[in-house]
């Protein structure tokens, strides 16, 4: 045995003084007198007794002794050599990506993972040095260059793992950071080995610790809606990633109702795949497996689809027939179009966006985004349409002269347009986006809440929907008065991955309710709003507050949907580069020390010490 600090054993030479005390220290006896006569007595007794007495035994002073004995044997931190693959400076690569969290090991691997970390970091000797690194979807620095092992540990306990792949180049970029400039580097992977095979080879010396013990998994490995001809339709994969034969039940439950259940048998290293014709009215789609035995991540046991993935837009074209316009919102994604003559009943129902294409304005005009093509001064009352625009006539000298700077110009060449005639609109509330000679041409604002735009020339009487920027330029209008969507979010979306969402007018704060019921919130404002806070496996509800209230703006799933992660076999080695990393051999000397005993042996004797002096005063 060996000490890391043998000049604490001075402290040892505190015994002397404890014994000097115990020698000097009077002792008298108790005495129950009858008379003051017998003081005299006492004071002889005190004189004769001098300070310089023969050492008794002493159980307090034993006791005493001893607590110090491990005191100071515990500061001089004694150790003895074990095999380790710790020494000089240590960088641990630890693995907390979704395939860590499987049960083959007890209880998840990413707890053994932890456990073989804090073996190391006992074994991490006094000139050693050693830096955690997390290997997540953003791989974060745990603890840098430090041989504290209270901080590692500490560290080390708040490591959590991401249901989601791992991020390894950027993870091998900040090992290779902390190794550089140490002659003694080392790189410790503690994986269970799902590492893509194009990785650079690593700057030190690499060690695997290869965690997991089996490859056994069943995985719901894609869920997802199309609609068809005879209505929506559901796909859904079930991949089994081991080595035996499996069976499992399919559940699927649309928007929260059990609506099928199925027992499929699915092969080892095999797929199965199934599908379902569903109702028009779903929007939330649950699929899990049951009943499967040998399945040991339930991370990929439960997935999500939302059809259409988000609220679409209703867009009502008003016209007396115009082929352009029908072309375009046929094609226009998120947007679902309807097409009404001037006097329909259609017009009494709700919709995000209204399309008036050389029709007058009902009276009062309908609470929603509005789109005036060519509009029409007459048959209007005052109150309605004359509140929002003014039309004084009509004007020829169409050419274009002047084009605000604005996105939704963006690729619209307008030098080979052509406008016959165009409508004299005055509406002070409005910008004109492209001007003539004779007046504006496309004007954009905001009005009671609601945004609108005018084209003031008919399409007929242009060259317009001939041209290529027509398509575009409908596409950017129609995105900016009412999205199709209240997000983007694709449908393999995976943790980590941002959402980008677009309120519409009047919309002032965004609210999205997390799996967990956590609420993010955001206010709306000049600067797009991103939810980048997908680090959870579920659902995610979209919601919109504006002067009416909270409204539901759809939903949308984070789901694993990772072959890498599912297929959960561990490796018996990893390719670096060229080279192949073999699992490590424990060829060096470590250290293990005895403090924290040492320590815990003196606060029991300090305890008994405690007891047996109070029973003693009793």
């Amino acid at each position: 045995m060996s000490f890391l600090t043998p000049l604490s054993l001075l402290l040892g030479l505190l015994a002397l003084p404890i014994i000097l005390l115990y020698m000097l220290r009077l002792r008298r006896r108790e005495v129950l007198v009858s008379s003051t006569l017998l003081w005299q007595k006492l004071l002889r007794d005190r004189e004769a007794n001098a300070p310089w007495q023969k050492l008794r035994r002493n159980l307090l002073l034993l006791l005493q002794l001893l607590i110090l004995l491990a005191l100071v044997l515990a500061l001089a931190r004694p150790f003895i050599p074990v095999p380790s693959i710790v020494s000089g400076s240590v960088v641990i690569l630890l693995d907390g990506s979704a395939s860590m969290q499987a049960a083959d090991v007890e209880p998840t691997r990413f707890d053994a993972a932890k456990a073989e970390v804090e073996r190391l970091i006992g074994d991490l000797s006094g000139s050693s040095q050693m830096t955690i690194i997390q290997v997540g979807q953003t791989p974060a620095v745990l603890a840098a260059a430090n041989n504290d092992k209270t901080t590692l540990r500490q560290a080390l306990a708040a490591a959590r793992p991401d249901p989601s792949p791992a991020n390894w180049p950027a993870a091998f970029a900040l090992a290779a950071g902390a190794a550089q400039g140490f002659q003694d580097a080392r790189i410790i992977v503690v994986s269970d080995g799902g590492l893509s095979g194009d990785l650079p080879p690593l700057p030190a010396e690499s060690i695997y610790l290869p965690i997991g013990s089996s490859s056994e998994n069943l995985a719901v490995m894609a869920l997802a809606t199309r609609n068809t001809e005879s209505g929506p339709q559901l796909f859904a994969s079930v991949k089994n990633e081991g080595l035996l034969d499996r069976s499992a039940l399919l559940s699927i439950e649309l928007d929260g109702l059990l609506f099928d259940s199925r027992r499929l048998q699915i092969p080892a290293g095999g797929a199965a795949n199934v599908t379902w014709e569903l109702p028009e009215e779903t929007a939330v789609i649950r699929a899990s497996l049951s009943e499967h035995e040998g399945d040991n991540l339930p991370l990929d046991d439960v997935a999500w689809a939302v059809h259409e993935g988000g609220v679409s837009n209703r867009t009502l074209l008003i016209t007396e027939g115009n082929l352009f316009l029908e072309q375009v919102y046929a094609v226009l994604p998120g947007v679902e179009a309807f097409k009404t003559g001037p006097d329909s009943d259609l017009m009494q129902e709700p919709f995000d966006l209204y399309v008036f294409d050389g029709v007058p304005l009902p009276s009062p005009p309908p609470t929603a985004d509005l789109f005036l093509i060519n509009p029409q001064p007459k048959d209007v009352a005052a109150s309605s349409a004359d509140d929002l625009f003014t039309v004084t006539g009509a004007f020829s000298n169409t050419v274009a002269i002047r084009l605000a700077d604005s996105p939704l110009l963006q690729f619209v060449d307008w030098r080979n347009v052509h406008v016959q005639q165009a409508q004299a609109v005055s509406a002070p509330w409005a910008q004109p986006l492209v001007s003539a000679e004779g007046g504006p041409l496309l004007l954009l604002g905001e009005r009671g809440g609601h945004r609108i735009a005018i084209l003031t020339f008919d399409l007929h009487a242009s060259d317009l929907p001939l041209q290529i920027a027509f398509p575009i330029l409908m596409a950017n209008i129609t995105g900016w008065l009412s999205p199709g969507r209240a997000f983007d979010a694709p449908t393999g979306l995976q943790s980590g991955d941002p959402v980008s969402i677009s309120p519409g007018a009047g919309t002032t704060a965004v609210f999205v309710d997390k799996p967990d019921g956590s609420r993010w919130q955001a206010d709306v404002g000049e600067e797009a709003i991103i939810f980048a806070e997908t680090d959870q496996l579920g659902l995610y509800r979209v919601t919109l507050r504006d002067s009416g209230g909270d409204r539901a703006a759809g939903s949308f799933a984070v789901n694993l949907f990772s072959p890498a992660e599912s297929a959960i076999r561990p490796a018996e080695s990893l390719q670096l580069g060229q080279t192949a990393v073999a699992p490590a051999t424990e060829g060096d000397v470590g250290q293990r020390e005895f403090w924290p005993w040492l320590l815990g042996i003196a606060i029991f004797i300090l305890l008994v010490e405690w007891w047996i002096h109070h029973r003693g005063t009793q």
